[in-house]
């Protein structure tokens, strides 16, 4: 009887650790996946550049012939995207993957969201001069970009309207005003890359449960000053900021 009350302990402390270590070795996995699918759509715009004289291919939604998506569809009034939006860009002949497009962390349906990251809006052709960026501030060559190893050119981006519109941004004036948000998906950290192709996860100083609750508000033009605020705000325009 005691041998097996003995077994029947160790059984339960082996179920205890896996129960405690398997979800974080599947984040671990899901935070890879999730920096391998940036890094690949930072390589698809390095080879654009390449193959177009030197120039950026757009990161809006359908702004320009150029962009790297065409838009999204009101598909029924529903506002979802449609698979057209994603292979009429010019990333698609550097990807033919929609499995790329979309984090493993996002939590809405693939029939609602096929594409889960989004382009610096101050990149390109984006909106960069409407979120407190300065006249002809936006780049379009990496000629232009004095710190590439700084300046962040990926991350998930959560749109409340349901589908990503446009790139991802906040207002660089120093308002602590973030328009277009990044998704908060990854616990405890949010994964970037930068126009040098290298790629970071940067763990927010804010709790988890703060970041969660403005990162999902409805609606732009949040309010959150804070360390967070200040490392994007020096990421997002290279070299306006020290």
């Amino acid at each position: 009887m005691v041998e097996v009350l003995v077994v029947i302990s160790i059984i339960a402390l082996v179920v205890a650790l896996l129960m405690v270590t398997i979800p974080q070795i599947q984040r671990q996995s899901r935070s890879a996946q999730c920096l391998s699918n940036q890094r690949q759509l930072n390589f698809g715009f390095v080879q654009y550049y390449g193959d177009n004289s030197g120039r950026f291919m757009g990161v809006d939604t359908g702004l320009t012939a150029w962009d790297w998506v065409q838009g999204q569809s009101n598909l029924n009034g529903n506002g979802y995207e449609v698979e057209a939006a994603v292979t009429k860009g010019r990333m698609w002949p550097y990807i033919d993957n929609f499995a790329v497009y979309k984090s493993p962390f996002d939590p809405f349906s693939k029939f609602q969201r096929l594409r889960t990251y989004s382009f610096n809006a101050f990149i390109s052709t984006g909106e960069g001069p409407a979120w407190g960026g300065p006249p002809n501030w936006q780049v379009n060559t990496m000629g232009k970009i004095p710190l590439p190893s700084e300046t962040i050119v990926t991350s998930l981006e959560y749109d409340h309207r349901g589908y990503n519109i446009n790139g991802f941004g906040i207002d660089v004036s120093g308002n602590a005003v973030w328009i277009d948000k990044i998704a908060a998906w990854h616990p405890g950290h949010f994964n970037f890359t930068f126009a040098d192709g290298s790629v970071l996860s940067y763990r927010h100083m804010a709790k988890q449960e703060t970041v969660d609750y403005y990162m999902t508000l409805p609606q732009n033009g949040v309010y959150w000053p804070g360390s967070d605020y200040e490392w994007l705000r020096r990421h997002m325009v290279p070299g306006m900021f020290q």
